[in-house]
């Protein structure tokens, strides 16, 4: 009973103290926030302006005409500097949706030939061995897993970033430009550092999680169910659609996870994505994530009100990811499919 009792108040301490960490980050982002707040208010969240230094300008007047003083000078005049997050959050929101939609097909494909047909697939050595090829593929997923997001940039910088702008861009800027309906996708100049390679090299990054995930939870699911769909006349792809169907839940998580870290990815999107706050349709023009944002001007915050708005960035970015996660478990988990495996 006194193990019993010691265990309890470890779990529960456990719990109380995740929510209280999530809590503390939350309040000391909002209260480092005020300042911007209170100056910007919401139009902080619809502003593409990010002017972290005053501009000197000519003074004119309400008809255009410029103000001199008694000697006939130019009066010049200060405009403070301005913060607007709507370019960043624009970028992150995009690229991350880009990623998925490279990612969740690749990786649950991925999953599955882990799970249905890899363990099928076992040569025979000259001496009798057989080569468990599911364990070796499911080890060099985990492998990229582990990569660290910089080896992915100076890839993404070296590599990538010249093909997309010598080959594969091209391509696509062409069809955007002859095809109706498209011609508002279209770049007049390309140079690989835009939204299209950043989405890409996130994909990348995000694949090996969401596969190691999802092979788990696929291979959670009950035998019984794949043999009572095929028992009932389903084929080889219907019984597959049916294990997704089954573990819809745990497979959700996964792709929250991939979700998780595109949004929050810092080094690689930086290096690959421009950092110019564009908003603009075209996939290939230069655009800024929150996170590209944070890392590339935390260090440059000169003044209370920078450091501030860079505060809001970052609770913003929180509260996203957070708002995504309840409305996503709202709509699927909510609806019934829990964790059966």
């Amino acid at each position: 009973m006194g193990s019993d009792a010691v265990l309890g108040f470890f779990v529960r301490f456990g719990a109380v103290t995740v929510l209280v960490m999530m809590a503390s980050l939350v309040f000391v982002l909002f209260r480092g926030s005020l300042d911007s707040m209170k100056t910007f208010g919401p139009k902080f969240l619809v502003s593409s302006t990010w002017r972290p230094n005053d501009l000197e300008v000519t003074k004119r007047t309400s008809d255009g005409k410029i103000v001199r003083d008694a000697d006939g000078d130019p009066v010049m005049e200060t405009i403070p500097a301005k913060f607007g997050a709507l370019p960043a959050i624009y970028g992150t929101a995009v690229s991350s949706i880009v990623a998925l939609t490279l990612a969740v097909p690749l990786s649950l494909g991925a999953a599955l030939f882990l799970i249905r047909i890899a363990p099928r697939l076992r040569p025979r050595l000259p001496n009798g061995w057989r080569v468990p090829i599911d364990m070796w593929i499911s080890f060099l997923i985990e492998f990229l897993a582990a990569i660290p997001s910089i080896a992915y940039g100076m890839w993404g910088l070296f590599v990538l970033v010249p093909y997309m702008q010598s080959h594969l861009e091209p391509g696509l800027n062409w069809i955007f430009g002859h095809v109706p309906g498209l011609g508002f996708m279209h770049a007049d100049a390309l140079t690989g550092r835009d939204m299209l390679t950043g989405s890409l090299v996130l994909a990348i990054m995000i694949v090996p999680i969401i596969t190691a995930v999802s092979r788990d939870v696929l291979r959670a699911v009950p035998q019984a169910q794949i043999e009572g769909s095929l028992a009932l006349g389903a084929t080889w792809w219907q019984s597959c659609f049916e294990m997704l169907r089954y573990s819809r839940s745990g497979l959700f998580g996964a792709v929250m996870l991939g979700l998780a870290r595109a949004a929050g990815e810092t080094m690689a999107i930086s290096m690959v994505i421009g950092n110019i706050p564009n908003i603009k349709a075209t996939p290939f023009a230069a655009a800024q994530t929150m996170s590209s944002l944070l890392a590339n001007e935390v260090s440059e915050a000169s003044t209370k009100l920078h450091t501030s708005s860079l505060l809001q960035v970052a609770l913003i970015l929180l509260l996203m990811s957070l708002a995504f996660n309840i409305v996503a478990r709202k709509l699927i988990v909510g609806k019934g499919g829990g964790v059966r495996g």
